[in-house]
């Protein structure tokens, strides 16, 4: 205990000086002088003492009875100095403490102070969040700085200290470029607890003054914890979460002139649940801040009612063009060529590789997305790549993709969807207006709102009457939505196809049922849909399918944004032998069938679901990338002529062509089938184009070619 000018208190070793105990002597006058980092009841300031940067917290004064509490548990900044050193033994982060200094008469603290060192360049977590909300919203920095923070919450915990005020504005960290972040410190730690150990309720206590959008907290607690998180402390962590949202929605109440002061101050809060936008490079897709139980609570609330109301009168006149779909299923020959593409995706430094593969599979048709939230100089490589694609000989297709701020400014979307057609409106066969409408993350909540993206296609069309325009491009089995987003497009229009990402809800085989559905059946019933539609030529396109790899992790479109502790249920991820296998399968019953006018791949290089890996430096092409050259060379100047599923399970999809020849691909999709006597001396294949010995020869789930010479 050391006495400096009329207060009494404690002074860290290094800081015991004359001439700093002098500095102290006149703290008033300093703390009156500093650079003010938060005022209110409590005042922070920063000071210079010399090469001395330090913190200054000066206490408000509190009632009497509150004083007398303290002369047991210490005062706030006694409890500051106690908790600091205490983090500190312990090495977790905490800015060095330098000082306690207090002056009291009789019973009463008239003055209280607690100094420690500055942190150079240090940033709250509240800050850090959002620059990257506003600035540069990418998954990968944001599930970086979970990993920082979670780790030193534990860290903290471990050490036995509650901190019981751990709001995002109390965890400081310092910037180490490129969206990094290192030496997490706590601060505001007069209100914290020190214990042997902490009960999973006072963890979940403490972590729930986090501000973070429901599935970011998953995320933060399962980093945290680094197995899965145990019941007690999710329960804990949403009960005192629920308490504190009714205290900070009483405050204005409880303290209605420091908040009126609040108000006035502004500046950039976090955004909304709904207009949080994070991107994921890595799997290539938006991600979702909210648990669907969140989720739900922020819906539109006409939403159901106007999807349930749109699908119940498209009901019989869908049904009735489905039952007509399903009977021309595989009736009609469909001509091969420009049947299959594939999506590019063109990246500075590697965009050549990428067409050099593309080029081993001829000139397929090539679909190429463009982002709204993407730069200038990306946007460009896109339509440069477009453009040389074009003049090589593939069909250009383009699909604007939307962004939350595209749906809160329509006039962007309008400007960014017309400058790229602008650029290449001449080179491309067909554009599709929208993405993945029927999923929140990528921006729409409403019907309204996906009227405000489809609204821009009377612009496109009148600019550029000879481009066909597709839409709505909702994902997966959904249709009752799909039907409602048929509905918004704008009055007078007519799109030229419907355009659809059917993944078969990514679970196993093709020929495997949701409910009465198989690809064949959805695929039908897609057609149906847009037969029925009044707003829609009836021409279907697929324009992406694919299946998530296992092993991926966060590069698989169902392992992001993170991997997960714990098993993981329903997994829908195949290895790369089902991948290439369900693949040619899909091809061939969605092109067959006559329902699919033309299937694009999602994507052509992608580590997570692509064709070729490029996880390695020396890309690898997957069995799926060579079995779909085969393919696509079976096939070409050929047409599907015949479908059929012998008793035995053994599926017959027959290609020719007029002069002559004839290619058969035979599979079976649920059990192995001896062929032997089928297929004896007949020309066989394997996937790759291999031959075949049809001795002891037994056909699975991958297709074995049948080759027939005029």
């Amino acid at each position: 205990m050391v006495e400096i000018g009329p207060y009494e208190g404690t002074v860290a070793e290094g800081y015991d000086r004359a001439e700093f105990f002098d500095a102290l002597a006149r703290l008033p006058e300093l703390v009156a002088e500093g650079t003010v980092v938060a005022s209110g009841k409590d005042l922070v300031v920063r000071l210079e003492l010399g090469a001395e940067h330090l913190v200054v917290k000066r206490f408000g004064k509190e009632p009497p009875w509150k004083d007398r509490v303290d002369e047991k548990l210490g005062s706030a900044a006694m409890r500051s100095w106690t908790a600091a050193r205490h983090l500190s033994a312990h090495g977790v982060g905490t800015p060095r403490p330098v000082a306690v200094l207090e002056q009291r008469r009789k019973r009463r603290l008239l003055e209280s102070y607690y100094i420690s060192e500055a942190v150079p360049g240090a940033v709250s977590l509240r800050d850090a969040l959002l620059y990257l909300y506003y600035e540069d919203p990418v998954c990968e920095k944001f599930m970086s700085l979970l990993d920082v923070v979670a780790g030193a919450v534990w860290d903290m915990h471990a050490a036995g200290f509650q901190h019981r005020d751990l709001g995002n504005q109390n965890i400081l960290l310092t910037p180490a470029g490129d969206g990094c972040w290192t030496h997490p410190c706590f601060i505001d730690l007069n209100r914290g607890r020190i214990n042997s150990a902490l009960t999973q309720t006072q963890r979940g206590r403490d972590v729930s003054r986090l501000t973070l959008p429901s599935d970011l907290m998953r995320a933060f607690l399962d980093k945290y914890c680094g197995i899965v998180p145990p019941r007690s402390l999710i329960k804990a962590e949403r009960f005192h979460r629920r308490w504190y949202h009714l205290h900070h929605r009483t405050r204005k109440i409880r303290h209605p002139v420091r908040e009126s002061i609040r108000e006035k101050k502004g500046g950039r809060g976090y955004p909304s649940p709904r207009d949080a936008w994070i991107w994921d490079e890595r799997s290539a897709q938006a991600i979702g801040v909210l648990t669907s139980r969140e989720r739900r609570r922020h819906y539109p609330g006409m939403r159901h009612v106007r999807i349930a109301g749109a699908t119940l009168a498209a009901v019989p006149g869908v049904w009735r063009e489905y039952k007509s779909c399903l009977a021309r299923c595989y009736q009609d020959p469909v001509r091969m060529d420009d049947r299959v593409g594939v999506t590019v995706d063109p990246r500075p430094q590697r965009v050549e590789r990428e067409l050099e593969l593309l080029a081993q599979l001829g000139s397929v048709p090539v679909l190429m997305r463009v982002y709204h939230h993407e730069s200038i100089e990306d946007r460009m490589l896109r339509i440069r790549t477009a453009r040389e694609l074009h003049e090589s000989g593939h069909k250009i297709s383009l699909a604007l993709v939307q962004d939350r701020a595209a749906v809160l400014n329509p006039s962007q979307w309008r400007s960014f969807c017309g400058d790229v057609m602008e650029s290449l409106g001449d080179c491309v066969e067909m554009v599709e207006v929208g993405h993945a409408l029927n999923r929140v993350k990528w921006g729409a909540w409403s019907l309204e709102e996906i009227g405000g993206i489809l609204a821009v296609t009377t612009e496109l069309r009148e600019r550029h009457p000879d481009t066909r325009i597709s839409g709505p491009a909702c994902i997966d089995f959904e249709y009752p939505l799909l039907i409602a987003a048929l509905g918004q497009v704008p009055e007078g229009e007519r799109l030229a196809a419907l355009s659809h990402h059917l993944y078969v809800d990514r679970r196993g085989a093709p020929e495997d049922k949701q409910g009465r559905f198989s690809l064949l059946e959805k695929c039908a019933l897609a057609k149906a849909i847009a037969r029925w539609s009044a707003n829609c030529d009836d021409e279907l396109i697929v324009s992406e399918v694919n299946w998530p790899l296992a092993g991926q992790g966060v590069y698989s479109p169902v392992g992001s944004p993170y991997v997960a502790p714990g098993i993981r249920k329903n997994d829908p991820s195949v290895s790369e032998d089902d991948y290439a296998d369900y693949m040619l399968r899909y091809l061939c019953i969605a092109i067959g069938s006559g329902m699919v006018e033309r299937v694009f791949w999602w994507r052509l290089v992608a580590r997570g679901f692509g064709l070729v890996d490029d996880s390695e430096e020396t890309w690898r092409t997957r069995p799926a990338f060579e079995m779909l050259k085969v393919f696509l060379e079976k096939t070409k100047g050929f047409e599907f002529r015949k479908h059929l599923v012998t008793r035995s399970g053994l599926t017959h999809f027959t290609f020719a062509k007029d002069g002559g020849g004839e290619v058969e691909l035979l599979y079976s999709a649920h059990r192995e089938i001896d062929a032997e006597a089928l297929l004896e001396g007949a020309r066989l294949e394997d996937a790759f184009g291999k031959p075949l010995d049809s001795h002891g020869l037994k056909i699975g789930g991958r297709p074995v070619y049948v080759v027939r010479k005029a």
